[in-house]
């Protein structure tokens, strides 16, 4: 088979992830694919593109079928144990290490510990673990199987002197003051659920989507734990998607709390204590 060919007669499959899996399948930048569309694939190749078709032909994610995900500059495994990293979530990275680095110098040289909360693949904490090189990193997770899969990343990575792996239910294994809490916990209403894409309805854990009646059943439980366990002037950054977010926070908050922020979508949002 050509790889002319294999866009040709698949015109159901989406195009660009054709173009990624054969550059993965390859290993060969996406530029090479485009520009050899006469380059035949070999009996093995054939095998592993066929698999992939038929695998992409039962909702199953491209980046479950890759094994991997990149994320923050950085890849990671994947697979049905943990949610796939998103995009929009490195915005979340990205304002916790804009923070840190936005203390005075004599205090950014100090060891600083941040909690992970619900960390799956352990992306974000891996993340601020590499941008970071002086924090303690704490990642938590209640599912095993998802910390197995975390586990392997850290290893990967070679973060392990930095990164501790707890399994327990959001903050409650916390027995220290920390600086800083970043959680990405499920926020998805329970009747949404069976709206989302077969992608993600099928493949992905449930309990790494299901938000509760409301979508914010966990964020709750967060702003009650956040201030039990961060240092006076510590920040809680959470991820949430939707406008109904302000109102559990000024239900929790009435006084102002704190700071929030956040754009359209996706809000990327952070109290401080």
């Amino acid at each position: 088979m050509l790889v002319s060919e294999s866009f040709k007669q698949n015109k159901s499959v989406d195009q660009t992830e054709i173009e990624i899996f054969l550059s993965h399948l390859l290993k060969k930048d996406r530029t090479y694919i485009k520009a050899f569309p006469e380059f035949k694939l070999n009996k093995r190749q054939e095998v592993a593109f066929n698999d992939f078709l038929k695998r992409r032909s039962k909702h199953e994610p491209l980046h479950y079928i890759l094994g991997f995900k990149e994320f923050f500059n950085l890849k990671f495994k994947v697979d049905s144990r943990v949610m796939i990293p998103r995009s929009e979530t490195e915005n979340l990275v990205a304002e916790v290490i804009k923070h840190v680095y936005s203390q005075p110098k004599r205090e950014i040289r100090k060891s600083i510990t941040i909690v992970d909360v619900g960390t799956g693949s352990g992306s974000i904490a891996i993340s601020l673990a590499k941008a970071i090189p002086f924090a303690e990193i704490i990642a938590i997770d209640k599912s095993s199987k998802a910390l197995q899969i975390t586990r392997e990343n850290i290893k990967q990575h070679e973060v392990s002197r930095q990164v501790k792996l707890i399994r327990g239910d959001l903050l409650a294994p916390i027995q220290q003051k920390v600086d800083i809490v970043v959680a990405n916990l499920p926020y998805i209403p329970l009747s949404r659920l069976k709206t989302l894409e077969p992608e993600i309805r099928k493949w992905e854990p449930k309990v790494a989507l299901d938000g509760g009646a409301d979508g914010f059943v966990f964020l709750r439980k967060i702003f009650k734990q956040a201030p039990k366990i961060l240092k006076p002037g510590g920040y809680l950054f959470y991820e949430v998607d939707g406008e109904p977010y302000q109102k559990i926070f000024e239900s929790s908050y009435p006084d102002g709390g704190g700071l929030s922020k956040g754009t359209e979508g996706t809000k990327i949002s952070s109290v401080s204590f």
